[in-house]
């Protein structure tokens, strides 16, 4: 998966595309996701890269492509007060995500 939804030249316009290709179904995930901005989880000379729906590795530091996350957001099915433990060793964007729906 990956590359299924066209570049975007910034946070909002990823967000529209994972939207329009209904990756994203929810206004919740919706809400969330143009709630974190993607780039700010890629160094300033990597950012072009941020909002293209592609998986992206440098060293030892990895993202999802976006349209992955958004899948997975919507399968959680998740509530305020939930608990959420990700044993993933990532960049915290999945987990930043989550804790704003599960922190409200």
């Amino acid at each position: 998966m990956g590359g299924a939804v066209s570049a975007g030249e910034d946070n909002d316009d990823l967000i529209d595309n994972l939207r329009n290709a209904e990756y994203i179904k929810t206004d919740l995930v919706e809400d969330v996701f143009r709630a974190v901005d993607r780039g700010d989880y890629y160094q300033e000379e990597l950012r072009e890269n941020a909002y293209k729906d592609l998986a992206w590795k440098h060293g030892n530091i990895h993202l999802s492509a976006p349209c992955i996350y958004s899948e997975v957001m919507e399968a959680l099915k998740l509530e305020p007060r939930m608990t959420f433990l990700n044993l993933g060793s990532g960049t915290g964007y999945l987990s930043t995500m989550v804790g704003l729906v599960i922190g409200r």
